[in-house]
């Protein structure tokens, strides 16, 4: 499958909807709470509150696969034996990030009943509904460019950026608390590429290429603003049942 899943060379609509989304995808890069980790000081407490606030997301993510996991056919439409697989084998993996994620909030001095029962604030969670709503009501293609392609692959971007930041607070030593981090920045950079060759591969026509740039462009719009919501709610700590 891997072998398969190498990148090759766009159609004229993919470099299209590339060149088009560079400008969301950026916004996403260029959220202060990522600025202002490289330049330092450090924001331990706004960090504090986003990755509380992110959590609902993260550990959703594999269920996000599973609803379009069911949309496949086995062959029916042409690629989607090829979007089955490389699901099934990407939950087990993503099924395995809540934990790392717990670890990195531990070192925040986030405890475990705090994460998972923590309200995030309505900009995350209007990320959150958002991804479910897509990959209940899109297509396969849709899902992979507003779940894989956007979130993992501004992701796989944003953690390479304050990784430094995170490295010099914790120590190269920590190794739980920077697991979450090193593994999206160092290692998972190869998903969203898989996950543009699955939409090249099950988009079915023109009018879908056009859902699916929509898709990618709402996930990044609403990635930025949830960012940069949690960002200036930092100094919140009560949870509001």
């Amino acid at each position: 499958m891997k072998n398969e899943l190498t990148e090759t060379p766009h159609p004229v609509w993919a470099r299209s909807m590339v060149d088009s989304l560079r400008p969301d995808w950026t916004s996403v890069l260029e959220s202060k709470i990522f600025t202002e980790t490289v330049s330092g000081p450090f924001p331990e407490d706004a960090w504090r509150r986003i990755v509380l606030d992110f959590f609902c997301v993260v550990e959703a993510f594999p269920k996000y696969m599973g609803v379009y996991l069911a949309k496949t056919t086995f062959g029916q439409i042409p690629g989607d034996h090829l979007a089955r697989d490389w699901l099934i084998g990407n939950i087990r993996t993503e099924a395995l990030h809540a934990q790392w994620y717990a670890d990195w909030a531990a070192a925040l001095g986030i405890g475990f009943e705090e994460l998972v029962s923590h309200r995030p604030c309505p900009e995350v969670g209007a990320l959150y509904d958002y991804l479910w709503s897509v990959c209940y009501r899109g297509s396969l293609a849709e899902a992979f460019g507003a779940v894989n392609y956007a979130i993992e692959g501004t992701t796989g971007e944003w953690t390479r950026l304050i990784l430094p930041a995170f490295r010099e607070r914790y120590g190269e030593d920590d190794a739980s608390a920077l697991r979450w981090l090193v593994e999206h920045a160092e290692y998972d950079d190869a998903h969203p590429r898989e996950a543009f060759e699955l939409i090249k591969l099950t988009v079915r026509d023109e009018a879908e290429q056009a859902k699916v740039e929509s898709a990618v462009r709402r996930s990044l719009e609403l990635f930025r603003r949830a960012f940069d919501a949690s960002y200036e709610n930092r100094a919140i700590t009560v949870n509001i049942p």
